[in-house]
């Protein structure tokens, strides 16, 4: 046999022998290699080893948007497909965007971003500690890596809300509820000084709804950028005034000037307000500053901040 003719044999065997072990590697769509345990279901044991909390940051309160915080406490990597919140006080949540595949690591935790369900003000939500659960969630996983992983498994969980923020949220909406039936209470605007050395004036409009409850504003609470005039933490009393006239007068000095605190700030737009219904105090809501009064609010700082 020649040179030739032998290396051509040898090379023809040695694909024979690949030829098996390349056909077990191959899948179809594309060739990508997938665990034959991303074939499966996840295991009960597997769903039951994680764990959810709801959380909810500030950027988030205004639109009433939060998170399932969901852990993987198992030893096998998943994939996080989607999420649903049921509690106590709320309807069923909405998905907050087009829910996004993320892979979730032994250990590890990922978000599914949710909007909060409407506020039933006939049901509180279960006054429970910070370790209790609140609600349950329906958890969307799968084994195996975001984009080759396995198919869809969907658990039902206890969650928990460790800051609180379930409750904070039910007790705002349902006030802005009752005081709604009896006023409507607008921010009319903000005018700056003449001398940027002086006062600025916030407005807010309170008007009565005809056969309403009787809704009176008792006091107004400072921002982490606004702060009354007369050095208080808040307008009432003599510094709250035109309650009568039914639109609120305040003046208004920055409670702060640094500017990066300034800029990284989410929430000093919005004003606390403190009402009573028919005499009865309500907690705490947050009237919005429109786009116009925020402009005109940080053009302000910028003035009496002496900022370049």
């Amino acid at each position: 046999m020649s040179a030739r003719a032998a290396a051509l044999g040898a090379a023809v065997s040695a694909v024979l022998v690949l030829a098996p072990v390349l056909a077990a590697c191959t899948v179809p769509d594309g060739g990508t290699n997938v665990s034959p345990a991303a074939t499966s279901p996840v295991p009960d044991d597997v769903g039951a080893a994680l764990r959810v909390e709801v959380r909810q940051d500030r950027s988030q309160y205004a639109d009433r948007r939060a998170v399932l915080h969901v852990t993987n406490g198992s030893a096998q990597t998943l994939t996080l497909l989607d999420g649903h919140l049921a509690a106590d006080g709320f309807g069923p949540s909405r998905p907050d965007g087009e829910p996004r595949p993320r892979t979730l690591r032994p250990d590890g935790a990922r978000d599914v971003r949710i909007a909060l369900g409407e506020a039933d003000c006939a049901t509180a939500p279960a006054a429970v500690g910070p370790r209790e659960p609140v609600g349950t969630a329906e958890v969307s996983v799968a084994l195996g890596e975001a984009g080759t992983h396995g198919p869809q498994t969907t658990v039902v969980l206890d969650v928990t809300d460790p800051h609180g923020r379930l409750a904070v949220v039910h007790a705002e909406e349902c006030a802005l509820a009752r005081i709604a039936a009896g006023a409507t209470l607008t921010v009319e605007g903000l005018d700056r000084p003449a001398d940027p050395a002086g006062a600025a004036r916030l407005e807010i409009g309170v008007t009565p709804v005809p056969g309403g409850p009787e809704v009176l504003v008792t006091r107004v609470g400072a921002t982490t950028l606004m702060a009354p005039a007369d050095g208080g933490e808040g307008w009432t009393g003599a510094s709250l005034s035109g309650r009568d006239s039914r639109r609120l007068r305040l003046d208004v000095v920055p409670a702060r000037c640094d500017p990066h605190a300034v800029a990284e700030d989410k929430r000093g737009t919005f004003v606390p307000v403190y009402a009573t219904v028919d005499g009865e105090e309500q907690p705490v809501v947050y009237l919005p500053l429109p786009d116009e009064a925020a402009a005109e609010l940080f053009a302000f700082l910028h003035d009496a901040c002496g900022w370049e």
